[in-house]
């Protein structure tokens, strides 16, 4: 972590090494990121796909998902899916053990938890607990965090760390927590959960002035005492660190520094295949896209239906001509920025793993949907609408106006990009998009001459929704001789 805000002091030791990147390590975000069409198999493969070096074969990797399957008990829910709130699947501890399992795979040394039971009932929260200590017992560092846990989570602990804002007051082991704040004054009561009632103790009540003050006084009791009692600690530490540093350096386990960059080739094709099996298995989102260049078609079709070569013909066709380019790559612009609104949380994490490249995410969304939507849909829209407005019956012609159509759908699923790129929320990424699409309709030139623009702002043309579509819009335009009737 960097920040100008941001102080960092002290060392980091693992095993006697001050060089903690050299472990291989893995984080559990908070917040469960899967997607909810896949099973759990499924989502544990393709991580292993992306995660494993390529000299893994694929047998091996579906061994391994396998063992990761029954090591977290998942085994009942391997061919469930993952689901989500319209569709119901997999149990909140599943999914939170199917994150972790996408972790483990890699074989960490070390793992990292953030909020392990959050969202979890008091029973799935104590069997992910349980699991992550024979996790432990089998080799692994666990380190989580965690808020009122339950006092039978809290007996499974084997060290804790008690902060009190930002501030420690105790870490060591579990159970002598209680007595070391018992020799301090503060004795828990019976019939009273351990963990609640440390939390209780070091946080601040700041509900009324004397009920603050009176914490304030606690809590900086306790932090002063641990200062102490630390320093004693550290004191008695740095007697033997001399005797015992090489016997350290000798017990020190020399953990080879884990590659995580997956080819960028393998990347494509599982990236291509998942997106493939996400896509198919949403019926509802194919129909629409399918069906939205049909209404479109037959709706605008019905509009400009049969325009003759008169002069009020020609002007519709100008008309036509605009609708075919811009408003159908207007509708295919906002319905990819939703989906990416959902799709771009798997790649932001997966990403921040350094596990997959920006090249691979883009060039695989549109392999995956190249032959079941980049195709069809594009054309059904021009066979529709190309007859229905009476353009010329000509093959060469209609392949022309078709590329375009295809064309503008592929400007507009690519600056669907740039506008989650901006930002990740449907509702500040669609801003972005209307106001592009507002500014090219206003400065492609199409409704004015761009020679009459004004120069100061002439130059918006170059910079509006794609200067593709401008040029489009002239091809079309160069071509409106051929296209009359």
């Amino acid at each position: 972590m960097h920040g100008s805000r941001l102080a960092r002091s002290g060392r980091t030791l693992f095993n006697g090494s001050e060089d903690p990147m050299s472990i291989r390590s893995a984080y559990v975000i908070q917040q469960d990121i899967l997607l909810p069409t896949l099973t759990v198999r499924e989502t544990l493969m393709y991580a292993a796909q992306l995660r494993l070096p390529s000299s893994v074969s694929q047998t091996e990797r579906k061994q391994l998902v396998e063992e990761v399957i029954l090591e977290l008990s998942l085994k009942e829910a391997a061919d469930t899916r993952i689901g989500d709130h319209a569709h119901k699947g997999c149990s909140g501890g599943e999914k939170r053990r199917t994150s972790m399992g996408v972790q483990l795979l890699s074989n960490p040394s070390l793992l990292y938890l953030d909020e392990v039971t959050t969202g979890l009932d008091g029973t799935s929260a104590f069997q992910i607990v349980k699991t992550l200590q024979n996790l432990a017992r089998r080799g692994r560092t666990i380190i989580i965090t965690i808020h009122q846990p339950r006092s039978e989570i809290f007996s499974l602990f084997d060290n804790v760390i008690l902060l009190t804002r930002g501030s420690p007051a105790y870490a060591g082991r579990a159970k002598d927590c209680l007595p070391y704040f018992s020799n301090l004054g503060f004795e828990m009561p019976p019939f009273t959960n351990p963990a609640e009632y440390l939390i209780d103790l070091v946080s601040v009540d700041n509900r009324s002035e004397g009920a603050e003050a009176a914490a304030e006084q606690r809590v900086n009791g306790i932090k002063e005492a641990w200062r102490r009692k630390s320093s004693t600690l550290a004191n008695e530490e740095k007697d033997g660190e001399t005797a015992s540093a090489a016997a350290s350096s000798s017990r020190a386990p020399a953990y080879p520094k884990h590659d995580r960059h997956t080819p960028f080739i393998q990347q494509i094709r599982v990236l291509t295949a998942r997106t493939w099996t996400v896509t198919i298995r949403d019926p509802m989102g194919m129909l629409g896209s399918l069906l939205e260049a049909v209404s479109m078609a037959v709706i605008t079709g019905w509009i400009f239906l049969n325009l003759d070569g008169s002069l009020s013909g020609i002007r519709s066709r100008q008309g036509a001509l605009y609708n075919a380019a811009a408003l159908q790559g207007y509708l295919i612009l906002l319905y990819e920025t939703y989906r990416l609104t959902t799709d771009i949380q798997l790649f932001d994490e997966e990403r921040r793993q350094g596990i997959i490249s920006i090249p691979a995410f883009l060039i695989s969304r549109r392999l995956a949907r190249f032959a079941i939507e980049d195709i069809p849909v594009p054309l059904i829209f021009s066979l529709i609408y190309y007859f229905m407005a009476g353009f010329r019956a000509d093959g060469g012609v209609f392949l022309t106006f078709f590329s375009i159509v295809l064309l503008l759908h592929y400007i507009a699923v690519c600056f669907a990009m740039t506008c989650i790129a901006v930002s990740r929320h449907f509702a500040g990424a669609s801003l972005v998009a209307n106001l592009a699409y507002t500014l090219q309709s206003m400065g492609c030139g199409y409704f004015i001459q761009s020679n009459t623009i004004p120069v100061y702002v002439r130059w918006t043309k170059w910079t509006c929704y794609l200067v593709s579509h401008y040029l489009c819009l002239q091809l079309i335009m160069r071509h409106r001789s051929a296209l009359l009737t």
